[in-house]
């Protein structure tokens, strides 16, 4: 099925061809127009674009912007305590320890609208002295906002990176929330999350770039004509001046509307052109059709490197593009196929649109009909789709398990073989590896070898229960994925004893996201009293063990 999508691992976009003239600019600070020039033409999609989520990834904190509990809320972990208050119209977090007050930040801007928000603040009183960084710039707060579960969090409950104890053996937090982040915002977050002249993507990581990175020859070439910029060059820093929207806007992807704005008979250019740059720029014939500079567009931001599965796919969400780099269709499909760039899409965790299949059919044609996908899936196409055994559920997202952007088959030995969740399973949670290596050779006649290394955790033979295994192993991230794929389940009620005495778990990160799983097979809220998720450990046990006997009678 997958056998004509080429798996390129960064695919590049059709070379320029030597007639496209290229007396022409779109990424110089006065190449871009702002949206609400966009806006004035452009007016449905402006519209739609003031309620996207991308205009809100960053944004100035007001009583607009901000969503978070700044009525005096609180949240303590070890010997602190975190006071989010609102005073004189400011936005302050104080921070506490042993009940003393040490250090206070105001709130200058939010990060995320949707399933969680952050915060961007800068310090207004702590013991440091007036030059430090944390009172001159702009530090992202080691807070954050669970929006559906109105609840503070520390970051350590919400990166991955987290992945040890949360509590040292001599007792103290190991990711201590009250020492504040000392990396300005300027370093960071704001490079995915704002729209800015793409010629500063070019100074900075060539990641930024989206598109295969220019020679350092040609950047050189530009810079000679812009002087002003050149202390910029290999700076991680981004002055906040340099934005042409706070927020993700119509430029990011459009790149500077400068001509079209001018002149509307002038389409827009889908990729980034200046004279200085001729030999490297691609292509802007039929750009909005070619997979290459479209997904090139989207790698932008979306390329984050966080860990991945065995076989390439993303532990957590931001990495689609890299993601879809690696998968099968990559020279065919294209972001824009299944996500509305000017449209909010569904919440995470919901059922795939009828877009995301129809990009599917509209290459394998041969598989339209029911009849057809019914003896190609050996499922009911009504019941399961080509994502579900295509694009498993098995990336971490703020609000969930996404599907992964790395299109691939369930019988690639890397999935089934590594013992990483797979698409079978997940639906399939009681049967076992070895169940599902006798169905993928009798359905699809293709034998997938099983290690016999793999029979420590599934069992001899790996004849366990593929879900009950992965509950019961040592990664985090597959109890996560295995603790989801319950509560989506009819089998979750069964599995809601094993999900509840993993609540004991020692990192805080999989403590919360296996949380989230227990409530949603419970349909509710667990409160302090009966949860302390950010407790002690000697009372999180306790609390464990009584809801254990609560919920067994």
């Amino acid at each position: 099925m997958l056998a004509s999508c080429s798996g390129d691992e960064h695919p590049n976009p059709a070379p320029r061809p030597a007639a496209v003239s290229t007396a022409y600019s779109n990424i110089l600070r006065e190449d871009y127009v702002g949206p609400e020039t966009c806006g004035k033409c452009h007016q449905e999609n402006h519209s739609r674009w003031k309620l996207h989520p991308h205009r809100r990834m960053n944004q100035i904190a007001d009583d607009q912007t901000v969503v978070g509990d700044f009525s005096g809320a609180r949240s303590s972990i070890g010997d602190g305590e975190a006071v989010f208050r609102k005073q004189d119209g400011r936005f302050l977090v104080e921070y506490f320890r042993q009940g003393k007050s040490i250090r206070t930040f105001q709130v200058t801007r939010t990060i995320g609208w949707r399933y969680l928000q952050e915060y961007v603040g800068r310090q207004i009183r702590g013991p440091e002295p007036p030059a430090d960084v944390l009172f001159l710039e702009e530090t992202r707060l080691k807070f954050g906002y669970m929006i559906a579960d109105q609840r503070w969090v520390p970051q350590s409950y919400l990166d991955v990176p987290y992945t040890e104890s949360e509590v040292k053996e001599d007792g103290s937090i190991r990711y201590d929330p009250y020492e504040p982040e000392r990396s300005p915002f300027n370093n960071r977050c704001i490079h995915c999350h704002n729209t800015y002249p793409y010629e500063l993507r070019l100074y900075t990581d060539p990641r930024l770039q989206g598109f295969p990175p220019a020679p350092a020859t040609l950047i050189e070439s530009l810079l000679h004509d812009r002087p002003g910029y050149r202390s910029q060059h290999g700076n991680p820093s981004l002055p906040p001046d340099s934005l042409v929207s706070v927020g993700i806007s119509c430029e990011s992807c459009h790149f500077g509307g400068r001509e079209h704005s001018k002149d509307p008979k002038k389409p827009p250019r889908f990729v980034p052109t200046h004279p200085a740059l001729a030999g490297w720029t691609p292509d802007p014939t039929n750009a909005r059709q070619n997979p290459a500079v479209v997904n090139s567009i989207c790698r932008q931001c979306h390329f984050s490197e966080a860990g991945s599965w065995s076989d390439g796919s993303a532990l957590v969400n931001s990495m689609e593009s890299i993601e879809q780099d690696r998968g099968a269709c990559v020279s065919q499909i294209r972001c824009i196929d299944c996500h509305n760039p000017h449209l909010s899409g569904p919440n995470a965790g919901t059922s795939e649109r009828k877009e995301s299949v129809a990009a599917c059919i509209r290459c394998h044609g041969s598989l339209q009909s029911p009849t057809a996908a019914r003896e190609h899936a050996r499922h009911d196409p009504a019941a399961v789709s080509c994502l579900d055994c295509h694009m498993p559920r098995i990336v971490h997202g703020f609000e969930g398990v996404n599907r992964t952007h790395r299109i691939s088959s369930p019988t690639e030995p890397a999935i089934l073989g590594s013992g990483m969740a797979n698409a079978c399973n997940l639906c399939h949670l009681d049967k076992s590896l070895a169940w599902t290596q006798h169905e993928l050779e009798t359905g699809w006649g293709k034998r997938v070898d099983l290690p016999g290394s793999l029979e420590e955790v599934f069992g001899k033979g790996h004849a366990s229960p593929a879900g009950e295994a992965w509950l019961a192993q040592p990664s985090g991230m597959l109890k996560v994925v295995a603790g989801a794929a319950y509560a989506r389940s009819t089998l979750g009620k069964q599995a809601l004893p094993r999900l509840l005495s993993s609540l004991d778990e020692p990192n805080a990160y999989t403590r919360m996201r296996l949380l989230a799983n227990v409530e949603k097979l419970l349909g509710r809220r667990l409160n302090e009293k009966e949860y302390a998720l950010t407790g002690s450990p000697e009372r999180r046990k306790e609390q464990v063990q009584l809801l254990l006997k609560k919920l067994s009678r």
